[in-house]
């Protein structure tokens, strides 16, 4: 597989592309809801419609294009059978179809990533400071923009709107992961409550190594659903170690005991409490710590094998 010929993030990219899987093959299911802007959220499910196993994967965050990339290139492996840039499926294609109900939405916040000026951040044009302001905006005192569930304009004037957010009134902007006003809440609420998965992962990107993260809930669950997401947690750091990955050594819940944890809980309570729940983080731009560049392909190929661990996992 050739990485950059497989990387498409850009919603003008890979919208058309998807399309055209759905027209040509009934087997897709191709389901979408309107931005504000026009934009719209794509939801691609594949695989067996009566499978008990049903698996939901989301890129909510527009500044992390890798999971986005990665999705529809393991769509293209479940759909034709090979990679995009057309070499053979590396995904159990047949098993995953027969055994599996899987939807990827594969960048639920099209508005924030067309306005992202690049395709991917491989660290080479942007230091992490110009990236993270790209990517949460410029306050009006030029300083990085906060994060924030929700936030009014016309309370903050920041200089410039960071791609992260979604615009979703003519004065209020939303962070999809964390505002229950946002279109990626909205897609989750009506993709819940018509399949009925049993799994949800959510592939993010920061600037640091491989990471897996578990639900804010994480403490309240039962001991064996804690256990369940433990083994599922160890396969995808198992398949990044043996790809020569360096990782965080164990799964971890994020912002433990700070606000935005609980901004966490607050999203998603009362429409999933259950344990099958996971996060993957896979670096981007510059590593924090070292300021080395990540390049496109070490991005592409440590989301494919989240996905991959996932899939094999699910199948084992």
């Amino acid at each position: 597989m050739d990485a950059s010929r497989c990387w498409v993030s850009h919603p003008d990219e890979w919208q058309p592309m998807v399309r055209q899987w759905a027209q040509k093959d009934l087997r897709v299911k191709l389901r979408e809801w309107r931005q504000r802007t026009g934009h719209q959220v794509l939801a691609v499910s594949v695989g067996n419609p009566d499978a008990d196993t049903r698996l939901l994967i989301t890129v909510p965050h527009a500044h992390e294009p890798a999971g986005t990339a990665a999705c529809v290139d393991a769509l293209c492996q479940l759909i034709l059978g090979t990679h995009l840039d057309g070499t053979k499926a590396d995904l159990p294609v047949e098993q995953i179809n027969q055994r599996l109900f899987v939807t990827f939405v594969p960048d639920s916040n099209p508005q924030g990533r067309s306005r992202s000026p690049e395709r991917v951040w491989d660290g080479i044009r942007y230091d992490n400071e110009t990236f993270l302001k790209i990517a949460f905006g410029i306050a009006a005192d030029g300083s990085r923009f906060g994060r924030y569930p929700e936030w009014r304009f016309s309370e903050h004037k920041p200089k410039q709107v960071g791609i992260i957010y979604e615009q979703v009134d003519d004065d209020l902007w939303v962070e999809p992961n964390t505002s229950r006003k946002s279109t990626h809440s909205r897609m989750l609420d009506d993709l819940l409550a018509s399949d009925k998965y049993t799994h949800y992962l959510e592939l993010h990107q920061h600037e640091t190594d491989e990471a897996v993260l578990l639900p804010a809930w994480f403490d309240d669950l039962p001991e064996s659903e804690q256990a369940k997401l433990g083994e599922w947690a160890e396969a995808i750091l198992s398949e990044w170690r043996q790809r020569g990955f360096k990782v965080h050594e164990k799964p971890y819940i994020p912002y433990r005991g700070q606000q935005r944890q609980q901004f966490f809980r607050d999203f998603w309570r009362g429409r999933w409490e259950k344990g099958n729940w996971l996060c993957v983080e896979v670096r981007n731009n510059r590593h924090a710590k070292t300021g080395e560049p990540t390049p496109l392909e070490r991005q592409m190929k440590a989301m494919l094998a989240a996905l991959s661990a996932t899939f094999n996992w699910l199948l084992s």
